[in-house]
C-alpha cells in the first residue's frame, strides 16, 4: 500500500494522494493542525459542563435544558461519524476535514450569540455535526501522511495525548472563562483556533479518493441507528426505562436491521463487505468500545465518590481526578514509541491487564477506606495508564486493518468509542443510582468489579494476535 501511494504521488494520478512541496518538508505542521482540531472537538465535550448553571440562569430551561445542551452535541457527533467517514473516502479527507471545521466554527458563532435555548441547541447540533466530520477525516489524513506503521503510531500517540488533555483541562478552562467573561466565551474561544486551522488546511494532503459512490440510503440508516441508540441510552440513564427510552432503542434496532439488510443487498454498500469480515478491525472496534465504556463509567462513579461520599466541592472533585487524566495525557506519547518496537496485540493485552488491576484496586479502596483521599489513587493511576496505553494501539490497529478506507475506519472506530461512552455512563450511573453515602460504597464497588470483568473480556477479544484467527 505504501509503495503504491508513493508511485501515485510521483505520477499525480487522479484519486491518488496529492501533497504540496511545503507539506513534504514539514509534517509537524500537519500534525499541529490535526491535533488543534481534535483538541477543540473533545474540549467542547467537557468545557460546557461547568457553564451549565450560568446558561440556565441566562437562558432558562432548568436541569432538562442543561442536559439538552450536552446531548445536542454528543448525539449528532456520534450519529454522523459513519457518514462523515464515507464522505472523507469519497470526496477527500482534507475537504471533509475543512468542511467539519467550518461547520464547527459556524456552530460556535451561533452558540456564542444565542438569544435563547433553542438557538443554543441548534448551534450545538452544528458543532457536533462538524466535529463528526473532523474525527474520521483526521485519522484518514494521519494514515496518508504517515504510511509507515511505526511513524504512524507515533503520530497517533501525539494525537491521542492532545485529545486526552482536552478532556482533562476542559472543566478548568471552562471555569476560568465563565468567571472572567461569562459563559459565551467558552464558544468564542473556539473561533481563533478554527480560523487558524482553516487558513492552514491547504498544507494538508488532499487524501485518497475512492471511486465508489456514497450509499446515501445506508448513510441515512446508519445515522438514524446511531442517533437513536445514543439518545436512547442517554434517556435510559437519566430517566430509566420509560416510553421515550424504549421507543428510541426500538428505533435504533429497526434502523440497524434495515442498515444491515441494505448493506447485503446493494452492489456498493456504505461499509464494504470485506470490512465486515476483517477480524483485526472488529477486534479493534470492540476493544475501543470496551475501553470507553469502562473508562467513562469509572469517571462518573469517581465523581460520585468524591462529591457524595467524601463531600468535596465541584472544583475539588475535578482536581481529584487528575491521577486518571495525567497518565491519560502522557502515556500515549510514550506508548507510541513502544508500539514501534512491540506488536499492537501485546500492548493491548497489557493495557487491559493494567486496567483490570486498577479496577480491582478501586474495589478494595472503596470497600476498605471510602473516605480516604489517598486510597483510591493507585487504582486511578492504573486505570488512567490503561486508558492512555490502549488508545494508540487500538486506533493504529484499526487504521492498519484497512488503510485504503481511512475515513470509514475512523468513523467506525470513533462510533464504537462514542457508543461505549454513552453506554458506560448510563450503565454505571444506573448501578450507582442515587443512594446516600452509607449505602453507596457497595454499589460503587460493584461498578468497578463490573468494569474489571468488561476489561478482562475486552482484553481477551481485542488482544488476540492475527495468527490466532
Amino acid at each position: 500500500m505504501a509503495s503504491e501511494q508513493r508511485i501515485s504521488k510521483r505520477r499525480g494520478l487522479r484519486g491518488a494522494t496529492v501533497t504540496t512541496p511545503l507539506f513534504e518538508t514539514n509534517r509537524r505542521s500537519a500534525l499541529i493542525i490535526l491535533c488543534a482540531a481534535m483538541f477543540l472537538v473533545l474540549l467542547d465535550v467537557s468545557i460546557v459542563n461547568v457553564a451549565l448553571p450560568s446558561i440556565a440562569r441566562n437562558l432558562g430551561g432548568g436541569t432538562s435544558g442543561a442536559q439538552a445542551v450536552i446531548d445536542s452535541y454528543t448525539v449528532p457527533l456520534a450519529a454522523f461519524l459513519l457518514t462523515a467517514g464515507a464522505m472523507a473516502d469519497r470526496w477527500g479527507a482534507r475537504r471533509t476535514f475543512a468542511a467539519g471545521l467550518l461547520g464547527f466554527g459556524l456552530g460556535s458563532i451561533c452558540c456564542a450569540a444565542a438569544p435563547d435555548l433553542p438557538v443554543l441547541m441548534a448551534g450545538r447540533i452544528a458543532q457536533g455535526a462538524g466535529a463528526a466530520g473532523m474525527l474520521p477525516a483526521s485519522l484518514a489524513l494521519i494514515a496518508v501522511i504517515w504510511d509507515e506503521p511505526g511513524r504512524r503510531a507515533r503520530a497517533i500517540g501525539v494525537w491521542s495525548g492532545i485529545s486526552g488533555s482536552a478532556v482533562a483541562i476542559g472543566p478548568l478552562v471552562g471555569g476560568a472563562l465563565v468567571e472572567a467573561g461569562g459563559w459565551r466565551w467558552i464558544f468564542v474561544v473556539n473561533l481563533p483556533v478554527v480560523a487558524a486551522a482553516l487558513a492552514a488546511a491547504w498544507l494538508l494532503p488532499a487524501g485518497t479518493r475512492c471511486a465508489r459512490a456514497i450509499d446515501w440510503f445506508g448513510a441515512a440508516a446508519s445515522t438514524l441507528c446511531l442517533g437513536c441508540l445514543i439518545a436512547g441510552v442517554i434517556e435510559l440513564g437519566e430517566h430509566g426505562a420509560g416510553a421515550l427510552a424504549l421507543a428510541l432503542l426500538a428505533g435504533a434496532a429497526v434502523c440497524g436491521i434495515v442498515f444491515v439488510a441494505e448493506q447485503r443487498r446493494v452492489p456498493e454498500p456504505m461499509v464494504p463487505r470485506e470490512l465486515w469480515r476483517n477480524a483485526a478491525l472488529l477486534r479493534s472496534c470492540g476493544g475501543s468500545l470496551g475501553m470507553n465504556l469502562v473508562g467513562n463509567g469509572t469517571l462518573l462513579v469517581l465523581a460520585f465518590l468524591f462529591q457524595v461520599v467524601q463531600h468535596r466541592g465541584a472544583l475539588a472533585a475535578g482536581l481529584a481526578t487528575l491521577p486518571v487524566f495525567a497518565p491519560l495525557t502522557l502515556v500515549p506519547l510514550v506508548g507510541s514509541s513502544i508500539l514501534s518496537r512491540m506488536r499492537p496485540p501485546v500492548l493491548i493485552r497489557r493495557g487491559f491487564a493494567a486496567g483490570v488491576v486498577g479496577q480491582l484496586a478501586l474495589v478494595a479502596a472503596v470497600l476498605r477506606a471510602p473516605h480516604s483521599a489517598v486510597a483510591v489513587v493507585p487504582g486511578m493511576v492504573l486505570s488512567g495508564c490503561a486508558l492512555g496505553a490502549l488508545v494508540t494501539p487500538l486506533v493504529a490497529s484499526a487504521v492498519a486493518a484497512a488503510p485504503s478506507y481511512g475515513g470509514l475506519i475512523g468513523g467506525l472506530n470513533n462510533a464504537a468509542r462514542q457508543t461505549g461512552t454513552s453506554v458506560g455512563v448510563a450503565l454505571f450511573g444506573a448501578v450507582t443510582g442515587t443512594a446516600s453515602a452509607p449505602s453507596a460504597t457497595g454499589r460503587m464497588a460493584g461498578c468497578f468489579l463490573l468494569g474489571a470483568g468488561i476489561w478482562l473480556v475486552s482484553g481477551i477479544f481485542a488482544g488476540r494476535s492475527p495468527r490466532d484467527g
